[in-house]
């Protein structure tokens, strides 16, 4: 049984229910309208640029757009950040890829998938720098131990090892690939966006002048790498406190923030593929949604008790 302190699932529940369904149903209208969108670019068909664009990242950014209103429909504010941030980096690699030169930067996108299937590939077959360099976490898989089921491993990794490496020597892809070896660094791929002029996602942010939105959704990494002592305990100079689990506070800015830029995502991707719908998108927002994402209210934990 939980502790309520730490967990109070039914109380956290009620009061979304009582008074943050508002926000809820805006968060659920504005994910709806992503997941049609991304149905309608994927009727309407298009080339490999457009399926790295549509299919991988405008969908990862509907993905976690989703899970940010699942959790915070749960109260979890504080976890929501994780999916927040994720949204956010997909969102600058589609600015990065509209910008310019966007058959080229998705080409290296592919190149460089590929490349990272093929690297866990060769880990699996002897004689290879990746099985080498891989050796002991082979030794650590059961199936590794058998002799039987560690051939039909390495079997299907030297067939996805040479198909892949067909693609990646092909005539539109072998420059590319080419590009990727040439860059290097010790025996690791640089990030798919460098060749393409860009030195870190930081880097990407500034060429496109969206160093605001990085800057505070940065916060969101510390979650991600455990790194957010202050959003876990609090001394008062009398005791520790630990803050719940769960609790909705802050959840008005962070839906502000997600809401805001899924409206940008939106518009992105309709500027890109049905610049015809830009109007419609906008009177959409202003008629049925700008007053609610308007005026979505504060909310304040007052945190009692500690341990």
């Amino acid at each position: 049984m939980t502790t309520k302190r730490l967990l109070d699932r039914e109380t956290i529940d009620q009061f979304i229910q009582s008074s943050l369904s508002p926000i809820i149903a805006l968060l659920r209208e504005t994910v709806d309208y992503g997941v049609d969108l991304l149905d309608k670019c994927g009727q309407r068909g298009g080339s490999l640029s457009d399926l790295i664009i549509i299919g991988h990242f405008f969908k990862h950014a509907v993905t976690m757009f989703d899970a940010t209103e699942i959790l915070l429909s749960r109260g979890a504010v504080f976890a929501a950040g994780v999916s927040a941030r994720s949204m956010l980096e997909a969102y600058i690699c589609l600015e990065w890829l509209l910008k310019t030169d966007t058959e080229s930067r998705a080409r290296h996108f592919y190149v460089w998938h590929l490349r990272q299937k093929r690297e866990w590939a060769r880990r699996l077959i002897p004689g290879t720098d990746e099985n080498q360099r891989f050796q002991k976490q082979l030794s650590t898989l059961t199936k590794m131990q058998d002799p039987a089921k560690r051939a039909t491993l390495e079997a299907e990794a030297r067939r996805q090892d040479a198909d892949l490496t067909n693609i990646l020597t092909n005539v539109t892809n072998e420059p590319i690939n080419d590009q990727f070896e040439h860059l290097k660094k010790r025996h690791l791929d640089v990030h798919w966006y460098v060749p393409t002029g860009a030195k870190s996602i930081r880097d990407i942010t500034a060429k496109l002048s969206l160093e605001t939105d990085y800057e505070f959704f940065s916060q969101f990494s510390d979650i991600t790498h455990a790194g957010a002592f202050e959003k876990h305990v609090k001394f008062d100079g009398k005791g520790v406190f630990f803050f719940p689990v769960r609790s909705p506070e802050g959840i008005d800015a962070l839906v502000n923030v997600t809401v805001n830029l899924a409206f940008r995502l939106y518009r992105l991707i309709i500027k890109s593929y049905f610049p015809s719908d830009l109007q419609s998108f906008n009177e959409t927002y202003v008629t049925q949604w700008r007053s609610r994402f308007l005026s979505i209210p504060k909310v304040v934990v007052k945190h009692k008790g500690k341990i």
